[in-house]
């Protein structure tokens, strides 16, 4: 156990690797980009460079087992916290659509971030970002994440214990829900060894049998299947950063059962130029433009929803985000 871990929290001497950042906050925002998948517990660490969650072409940790069977990740957060790293954790399961925000902090030298969080429904499939330089970060930024598979589980796509080393997958009631099924044979395979990039799942279309648990139609996924967004938002780093003001007179129009549009005006900054707002809806992404209005269509009618515009500058700084609510017919 001992002889593995080092691989992955050797002497940052030996990699060359120094961060340049120093002591502040960051929040850590995931978004779940599937259309039917779900996350596990999401774990994020700001951490030395020496650290590195996982390494594709290399065996796993059995910390990084641990998430991408079962989503466990107490011995990856118990590991990285006794070296000194800021670690956070996720409050549940990520749904499809969905956004959950961490905060870590770079002090004591943590200035690389990773990611990891388990994809449901797989055997030991998870996505995350590896040892991103926090220092390189002005503002903010916006990086996509893929799948991968973590090569310590035989992919039967049959529902099981999600224990390390016991094969199947967990199945949660949301799960469940989602379409997955029971009864199946199995699909024949054997673990990889390795970490590499997910292939995907095969499924099949059978409620109560067949070779897979996986609904085919449902679960189907392609990369990215994650939008990782990184904000500094507080600590030495940020000092005389003023950012971008608040957009002025936000305001909304429903124009159907299904159809709404929101308007804002100009925001300003006192050392750079506005750029570009992003928008938000429940908490969600779903624009980042430079004009000043956004139409949406295809929502729920008799449905009230919460929009936020936040400005962002050329330096990738954000202003504090204004919000409106709008209700279709």
């Amino acid at each position: 156990m001992f002889k593995k871990t080092k691989i992955w929290l050797g002497l940052a001497t030996s990699l060359g690797v120094v961060s340049a950042v120093n002591a502040a906050d960051y929040e850590v925002t995931v978004t779940n980009l599937t259309y039917s998948i779900y996350f596990t517990p999401l774990i994020a660490a700001a951490h030395p460079g020496d650290v590195r969650m996982f390494r594709a072409g290399e065996e796993a940790s059995p910390q990084l087992q641990m998430i991408a069977e079962g989503g466990d990740v107490s011995g990856m957060a118990e590991l990285l916290e006794g070296i000194g790293a800021s670690v956070g954790t996720g409050g549940g399961l990520l749904a499809p659509g969905q956004s959950e925000t961490i905060t870590v902090n770079s002090d004591g030298g943590n200035g690389f971030l990773s990611v990891a969080t388990m994809l449901l429904p797989t055997n030991d499939g998870f996505t995350g970002v590896n040892a991103i330089d926090l220092g390189s970060i002005n503002g903010s930024a916006t990086f996509n994440a893929i799948g991968y598979d973590a090569g310590t589980e035989a992919n039967d796509e049959l529902v099981g214990s999600g224990a390390p080393g016991e094969a199947g997958f967990p199945a949660p009631p949301p799960v469940v829900a989602s379409g997955t099924g029971t009864g199946g044979t199995g699909v024949q395979t054997e673990a990889e060894g390795f970490v590499h990039v997910h292939r995907g799942v095969l499924g099949d279309m059978d409620p109560n049998g067949g070779v897979s648990d996986i609904n085919s139609a449902e679960h189907h996924w392609l990369n990215p299947v994650a939008r990782v967004t990184v904000r500094l938002v507080g600590g030495d780093d940020s000092q005389g950063a003023a950012g971008p003001s608040a957009v002025a007179s936000l305001s909304a129009e429903t124009y159907s059962s299904s159809a709404v549009e929101i308007f804002w005006g100009d925001a300003e900054s006192s050392d750079s130029i506005v750029s570009s707002f992003e928008v938000t809806r429940d908490g969600v992404v779903v624009s980042t433009n430079d004009g000043r209005s956004f139409y949406e269509s295809g929502l729920d009618a008799g449905t009230t929803y919460t929009y936020q515009v936040t400005a962002i500058d050329a330096e990738g700084r954000r202003g504090p985000g204004t919000t409106v609510t709008v209700a279709t017919f």
